[in-house]
Formats: C-alpha cells, structure tokens, sequence
C-alpha cells in the first residue's frame, strides 16, 4: 500500500468518525432538549395533565420509543388498578377497547416500585405470556418487542405510577438509558407531588375563602332574621295589648302567641332554616289542644295529599295562622265543648304558574257561631297577614254550626328552595 493509499484510508476513517461523533452529537442534542422541556414544565407547573404529558412526550424523544404512556395506580375497592393517564406516539382510541392493566409478572416489578425493567425483546421474556385472558398482547394492541417500564416514586416512597415505553423492533433501548430515565421518573414523580400541591394550595385557599363568605352570609341572615323576628313580636304584643281586656288576658294571650311563634322557630332550626314540613307545623300548632298525633287525634281529621316543604316565611305565616284558628277555636268554638271537633286538610290546586296550596279548616260540634261585632288580631293575621306575606286569598265563614277557613297560597311563594 502506497503513502497515498494509506492517507486515503486514514480520512476515510477520520470521516466515518466525524459523522459517527455528529450523530452522536445530533442525539445528545435531541436528548438536552427533550431533558429541558421536561424540567420547564416541571418548573412552571400548571395543570397535572399537561405537566405528564410533556415528560412521557419528553421520555418517548430521549429513548427513541415509537409510542410512550404513563399508566397510574387507581384503587377500586380493595384491587389495585393500572388507568391510563396520558399517551404519546399512538391516539388514545388504541386503548379504549382494551380492559385495564393488570399487575401481571411483567408489570408487577414495575408498579411494585422494585425498579427500571429494560428488555430488548419483552415477548421472550421468561415471565411474559403467562397472564389470562389474552397469554401475552390482546388482540390489535400496539406492537411491542422492545420495552421499558420505570416506576414513578413519591420522596415518601409511594408508587404513583409507572413510565411506559416500546418499540415494535427489538433491541431499541440500551442499558445506558436506564439511568437516564431513573432520573425522568424522579422528575416526573416531583412533577405530580408539586403539582398535587399546588392543587391542595388552591383548593384550600378557596375552602377558606369560602367558608369566610359563608360565615358573611350566616352574620347577614342572623341578622335578618333578629330584625324580623324583632319585628312579629312587636306586632304581637302591639295587636295581644289591642284587643286584650286586662293585663292578665294580655299576658296569657301573648305568651300563646311567643310560643307558637317559637314552635315554628324550633322546626326551622332543626333544619338550618332550610325550611319546614308542612305536616310538622300543622302537629306542632295542634300538639297542646291533642292534635299532634297520626291523623289529628280525636278531636282532629288531618287529610292532605301532599307533605310540602315550605321556606322559613312561609313557615312561620303558616304556623301563626294555624296558631289562631286553634286558639279560637278553644276560647270560643269546636274546641271548647267535649263534643266539638276539627277537620284540617291540605291539597294542591291548578296546573303549572297557577299551582297553589289550599288550606280547610272546618269546625263542628261546637257552639252555635256568630260573627263577631269587632275584628280580633286572629281574623285580622288571617285576612291581611297572609295576603301580605305569602300574597294568599282568605276566606272567614262564621256559619252557626261552625266556624271555617279556606286559604288558598300561590305553590311558589311557599316552597322552600333546598
């Protein structure tokens, strides 16, 4: 071989290295950037699907896998399920027809957090094939020959999930990525824990930020309902001294009415003023005269077709009026003779915006009723007060075998909205 010869063969040689070096170098690149992008979104953070999604994107580069996944541990009763979370090189559908991963031998070492699993040929794999239903790849599944499957691990030691990556040809994956990719699921398992805890952050801000409004709604309802409150015992013991005819007939009428009003109040509060059952006002209005029981008792028929839920205002209208009818009813009509007697019954009126409640109270057996020379606070609560509250219609009849009542109340204004 000539000096020419030799020179020719040492730049051959010298070329052959260069591009083995440049390729080598075109790698690196692609690696350095695929590792840079994982720790931006790592850093920045953002939502928990975009964050995986760059580092399985970014895991797919550094390896040369044809497709990549991040699978996670789902708990379902007392099994252990393997969901996928994000994809990459292959669309989502060619998972969607397939059942959810299992801990089989080839994923167990994996998902157990035992450590990387690398195989240039995971079908000759001693432990593949062994699992049923399918004794190796289902059916129209990826192809996979070359494999690489690194656990995601919390700093607390708790598997989050697992890196998964193939290779329809054999041999893809060299040893040398192994500790590449021991460190891309660190940073993975650092991304979900950051992200997890950013998440908590602002869920807990927003628990708190919550929970400061719902203590302003509470302060401006309470304070609602003093002023209200405030306001029907005024008008109470204004219309009880009215029409009362000496202090002790002042004093007994007005703590009935302090009573009745706070039965109504006890109902409310048993349900956060949410609202009260239309059934319960009518038993705890009754109760004292012995008509709480099921169906009224003997001196009551209670019949209705349907048990409202009726908001606090329209509650407390309710059981005042109610309150009333029982009151005069015991001073001066069915309740106050052995043999008088109370029918009550509710029932729902109309169709759609004109739905409405109607309320009968019938006596008989009592004494014989006529009306009276003067309006007393009970006729007038009925009359007016109701009309005015619940924008309801009342109809007074004193007929001489007793007295009744009808009131017909607009559904809408009644129900509660919980």
């Amino acid at each position: 071989m000539t000096v020419s010869d030799t020179s020719t063969v040492d730049l051959k040689m010298l070329e052959a290295r260069l591009a083995d070096a440049r390729a080598a170098l075109a790698e690196e690149t692609v690696r350095a950037d695929a590792l840079n992008r994982i720790a931006a979104a790592i850093g920045a953070g953002g939502a928990l699907e975009q964050v995986v999604q760059t580092v399985v994107d970014g895991g797919v580069e550094l390896t040369g896998a044809a497709f990549g996944a991040f699978f996670y541990t789902d708990q379902i009763g007392e099994d252990e399920a393997l969901s996928l979370y994000t994809l990459s090189g292959a669309p989502r559908s060619a998972f969607d027809h397939f059942p959810m991963v299992r801990k089989t031998a080839i994923f167990a070492p994996t998902f157990n957090g035992e450590g990387i699993l690398r195989s240039d040929d995971i079908t000759r794999d001693p432990r593949y094939g062994h699992s049923a239903p399918y004794h190796g790849m289902p059916h129209g599944h990826l192809p996979v020959r070359s494999y690489l499957g690194v656990p995601v691990v919390s700093r607390s030691g708790k598997v989050l999930g697992a890196l998964l990556f193939g290779h329809p040809e054999p041999g893809r994956f060299s040893e040398r990525l192994e500790h590449l990719m021991a460190g891309v699921g660190a940073q993975a398992a650092v991304a979900i824990e950051n992200v997890r805890l950013h998440q908590a952050a602002r869920q807990e801000v927003e628990e708190r930020r919550l929970a400061a409004e719902r203590q302003r709604m509470l302060l401006n309802e309470l304070n609602h309902r003093v002023k209200n409150t405030l306001a029907s015992v005024q008008s109470i013991a204004r219309q009880s001294l009215i029409n009362a005819d000496n202090v002790e007939g002042f004093r007994d009428a007005f703590e009935a009415r302090l009573m009745a009003l706070s039965q109504t109040h006890n109902l409310l509060t048993a349900e956060n003023w949410q609202g009260a059952s239309l059934h319960d006002i009518f038993a705890a209005e009754l109760r004292p005269h012995g008509g709480g029981r099921q169906g009224g008792g003997p001196r009551f028929t209670l019949e209705g077709d349907r048990n409202l839920r009726l908001n606090p205002k329209a509650a407390v209208a309710l059981g005042m009026a109610i309150h009333e009818l029982a009151t005069n009813a015991l001073k001066y009509g069915a309740l106050s003779t052995p043999s008088g007697h109370v029918a009550l019954s509710s029932r729902l009126e109309g169709q759609e915006a004109d739905r409405h409640l109607v309320i009968e109270w019938v006596e008989s057996g009592g004494p014989s009723v006529s009306k009276p020379v003067r309006r007393g606070f009970g006729s007038r609560l009925l009359e007016r007060g109701l009309a005015g509250e619940l924008a309801g219609r009342v109809q007074l009849d004193y007929d001489p075998s007793g007295v009744s009542c009808r009131m017909e109340l607009p559904l809408q204004d009644l129900e509660s909205s919980e």
